[in-house]
């Protein structure tokens, strides 16, 4: 992608300050001024032509988190999660690489990676698992995505989801976190409800909020409608998700003038590490453990007027941490309904993915006995997808694994450990996500041609043949991750009398 971009950046730089390392060098500050002479998409929007100032943020827990500003940093466009990005860079200037993949279907370019002044490293732009055409394409036409389009994700089953479980919420990590509740997930492969558990995640810009998804009876089967960020919380089907998601709005915390506020009274933040918060009571008198609304014994809620409003505005699907939250919980057999009988023993967690720490909750109960269905493979499916031995595409890969959790006894170490995993991991979600826009590109242009079964064939090996490259490449890469992690190995001498 670098080769065919890079000749035709649409950016003309007024300069590049890199600002110098302070007492403690993990903190450090990257800033570029830059002017389209375009308009770019970015993950979530599409910015006008004009001049932007791009920012990572200062503290060693934060450098990638990138924000996006007006040319005289008068105004926060957006704040975005990314992921560390590394390329040759012989002239030492600041630059953009644009990914150019949709203009023939009349999108903008969209940033894909940024790299500072003064050598190789940069920061890559993650787009939450859609492709970039479509997210870019969303914002820049201003297109209105009817809610059964976008909510529906092609999961459908007859047999509800269990109740929720009864767990604590942890310690919010820091500021700018916003809690993202627990909810019942669907699996083909296992033919089974999973547990993704609850989590504190970094808003993906300030003055989003998370609507969380739900199940909602759709006559002849229950249908799964997607969460998303927004400036309001729309409707998620009245579930009492509690911590703040009782049914309606939220009400756990709210932004003020750039900051997220917490209130105390439901979420639970410790005033050493957190000091933006409030105290306000909140009475909640439907307290229930029912996950889905509709049909027999569900929620009878239907959305008010605020809440369709909220859904046909501006969305930003779930963010990559969420995305790998999801695929890690589904990858873990005991957090299966069938299984646990509606008890996870991960309930909770302080961050998306970390799911062996301090901080991670269990359930304390299951919201109400479970039945595990008798023949689960033969429930019936709107959408009944054959399994296959071999992954097919980038999609259909399992949750990546992580390494264990480094411990080394030193401290430091395993911070640094621990994050060179959390980047690895990022990077191949993000590999994944490449792949299989292409893939899916590929497949609509095949679509147009009306294709024989001959050339569907071979594309179909194609697409099965670079996921497995793919797959090996990663295994490998996270092999020689954990090799260089290990710790010496210590040669036991018997000293002499």
């Amino acid at each position: 992608m670098r080769k065919a971009i890079l000749p035709l950046l649409f950016a003309t730089f007024l300069f590049a300050l890199v600002f110098p390392p302070v007492a403690n060098a993990d903190n450090w500050d990257k800033k570029t001024i830059v002017t389209f002479n375009q308009d770019v998409g970015i993950p979530g929007q599409v910015l006008p032509a004009g001049t932007y100032v791009f920012k990572l943020l200062r503290s060693s827990a934060d450098r990638y988190v990138v924000q996006v500003w007006t040319a005289q940093e008068e105004q926060l466009l957006a704040t975005l999660i990314t992921v560390g990005d590394s390329y040759p860079n012989p002239s030492g200037d600041a630059y953009f690489v644009l990914d150019k993949s949709g203009i023939d279907e009349g999108y903008p370019p969209a940033v894909a990676s940024w790299f500072f002044a003064g050598g190789n490293d940069g920061r890559a732009f993650i787009y939450s698992g859609y492709s970039t055409s479509r997210l870019v394409s969303d914002q820049a036409t201003s297109l209105v995505v009817p809610a059964a389009a976008s909510s529906q994700v092609g999961v459908a089953i007859t047999n509800p989801p269990p109740p929720l479980p009864v767990y604590d919420q942890p310690v919010c990590p820091g500021d700018g976190y916003v809690w993202t509740p627990g909810y019942w997930a669907w699996a083909d492969d296992s033919s089974d409800y999973y547990w993704v558990p609850g989590t504190w995640v970094l808003a993906p810009e300030v003055g989003l909020l998370w609507t969380p998804g739900y199940w909602g009876w759709g006559g002849d089967a229950f249908l799964w409608h997607e969460g998303y960020w927004g400036p309001q919380v729309g409707f998620y089907g009245g579930i009492d998700y509690g911590f703040g998601y009782f049914g309606v709005g939220f009400v756990g915390g709210r932004w003020d003038d750039g900051r997220f506020l917490y209130n105390r009274a439901v979420s639970n933040v410790n005033l050493t590490v957190t000091r933006n918060v409030y105290h306000e009571e909140v009475t909640n008198n439907n307290v229930n453990r029912v996950s889905f609304n509709g049909g027999n014994g569900g929620i009878d809620a239907r959305p008010m007027p605020q809440e369709e409003a909220a859904e046909r505005g501006r969305h930003i699907p779930p963010v990559a941490a969420q995305l790998q939250h999801a695929q890690i919980a589904r990858g873990n057999p005991d957090l299966r309904a069938s299984v646990n009988l509606g008890k996870p023993a991960i309930a909770a967690t302080p961050r998306p993915g970390v799911f062996e720490d301090n901080g991670v909750l269990k359930a304390s109960e299951a919201g109400a006995p479970h039945t595990v269905p008798t023949d689960r493979a033969g429930m019936e499916r709107a959408d009944l997808r054959a399994t296959r031995s071999t992954p097919l595409h980038a999609k259909d890969l399992p949750a990546i694994e992580r390494p264990s959790a480094p411990n080394t006894g030193d401290a430091k170490l395993d911070k640094k450990y621990m994050q060179q995993q959390d980047e690895l991991v990022a990077k191949q979600e993000v590999e994944r996500q490449q792949l299989q826009r292409q893939q899916d590109k590929e497949h609509q242009r095949l679509a147009k041609q009306t294709a024989d079964d001959q050339h569907i064939q071979q594309l179909e090996q194609q697409h099965q043949q670079q996921t497995q490259q793919m797959a090996q490449r990663h295994s490998q890469e996270m092999k020689d991750l954990q090799r260089v992690q290990q710790p010496p190995r210590q040669t036991a001498f018997k000293p002499r009398e």
